[in-house]
């Protein structure tokens, strides 16, 4: 697990900065403030998205728990004792190796500290050597239920896991500020913002990253359903394309509607060429359908992705309909064009199942979540193919992608389902 502590003071727009590394997948927050006020805390939480306060855990003000929903205390020497009745995460700091074989058992974590020279406490220096903790790690003092704490920067965390850590802190270098990467999506445009391009970019931008567009249509639509669709001229598709990847450093590439083959062609051609020079992850929502049951791909140009777009793309996004009017995917898994990813909202029942099929790995993997009741779902295959993108971007694999992803959609569709925004099918809203 990847965690990551506050720093000690309070900074402009901290809220806005935690919420962004959770929706860039940070895992576990330690909101650690020793000389802080209670209402200074109350503040900080208050404007932190509530989705993500069972990720925060508390090093002070533990009657903060309850009213927010917190995951739980990390005890230390200004703060020994867990609340009264408290029977949710605890965890605590340890400073030595006699510590933590001591008390790790009776924790959910371990911190052990520092492991190498601090990046943010000038002085606080490490008390171990690279041999003591190999020892440690092979007597089973350091396990999966200790973090590893102290001068920890990227370039060390593949050492410390090595080691035997579970868990990598972060305190210092978690606050450097990382270079935005940037997630292009070639879809249509919904005058709504629903769905399409829109909903794209807050997707995007919800998941810390930046988004740059390509317009393949122009759509007449509202919550209702699709009135109109002009298609965007190939040549000026293509043009939309060169420009970007002309001045932009992509880091992943986000499909939605394609309106023909001649759009399609243009398409699969510019990123062939970016591929001939460098690896890039593409994400692929085969938009065959609008949810009001619009058709928005002509056959010609269906068979055209299949056939040479799919076998370009990291992932392959259909719903269940899709799957299923896709001949081409019900094969043998190793023969697949692409790792596919079929969502099952379609389905009845009061859970949602996604199934990953890994063509590489020949193996299928399951994503279960509730299903969220609510008639508000429009945008939901361009908001999880856009997160998973974005996802790609920061550099995380498949998996992990797809799972931070489904927990973005989560909160979207959460965010809206109490809207009131049109007269039919609602739309997503990330709080």
């Amino acid at each position: 697990m990847y965690i990551v502590i506050t720093r000690p003071q309070f900074t402009a727009d901290e809220a806005d900065a935690i919420t962004a590394k959770f929706q860039s997948g940070l895992q576990r927050l330690h909101l650690r403030k020793p000389d802080s006020s209670i209402d200074d805390y109350r503040r900080l939480l208050s404007g932190i998205p509530a989705c993500y306060h069972s990720r925060i855990v508390i090093h002070e003000h533990f009657q903060l728990l309850d009213e927010f929903s917190l995951c739980g205390v990390h005890l230390n020497r200004r703060n020994p004792e867990a609340p009264a009745g408290w029977t949710g995460h605890i965890s605590c700091s340890c400073h030595t190796l006699e510590e933590v074989r001591e008390k790790k058992a009776r924790f959910d974590y371990v911190t052990l500290s520092p492991i190498f020279d601090s990046i943010s406490k000038q002085g606080y220096a490490s008390h171990f050597s690279i041999d003591q903790l190999e020892e440690a790690h092979r007597q089973g003092i350091i396990d999966g239920k200790v973090c590893a704490l102290g001068g920890v920067t990227p370039g060390r965390t593949e050492m410390l896991h090595g080691l035997g850590f579970g868990h990598i802190m972060v305190l210092g270098d978690a606050w450097v500020q990382p270079e935005l990467p940037v997630v292009l999506t070639i879809a249509g445009s919904d005058p709504c913002a629903g769905a399409g391009i829109q909903q794209d970019l807050k997707t995007i931008t919800h998941c810390g990253a930046y988004g740059a567009t390509v317009i393949t249509a122009l759509t007449s639509q509202n919550t209702l359903g699709v009135q109109h669709v002009m298609p965007v001229p190939a040549e000026v598709v293509a043009s939309q394309i060169r420009s970007v990847f002309d001045d932009l450093r992509v880091e992943a590439v986000k499909i939605g509607m394609i309106p023909n083959a001649e759009v399609a062609r243009v398409i699969i051609d510019a990123l062939k060429q970016e591929l001939s020079r460098r690896n890039l992850p593409i994400v692929c929502d085969p938009i065959m359908l609008s949810t009001s049951g619009t058709r928005l791909m002509s056959q010609d140009c269906i068979s055209l992705i299949v056939r040479e777009l799919f076998p370009l793309c990291t992932l392959v996004t259909p719903n269940l309909p899709e799957y299923e009017s896709l001949p081409a995917l019900h094969t043998d898994i190793t023969l697949l064009p692409s790792s596919i990813l079929v969502k099952g909202g379609h389905a009845d029942g009061d859970e949602m199942t996604d199934t990953l099929m890994l063509r590489d790995e020949g193996r299928t993997q399951t994503f279960t979540s509730p299903r969220i009741p609510t008639t508000n779902l429009h945008g939901t295959g361009c908001t999880l193919s856009s997160a998973i993108a974005s996802q790609l971007a920061f550099g995380r694999s498949l998996i992990p992608a797809i799972a931070n992803a489904k927990r973005h959609m989560d909160c979207a569709i959460s965010g809206g389902r109490n809207l009131h925004i049109g007269h039919g099918n609602g739309p997503l809203w990330f709080n």
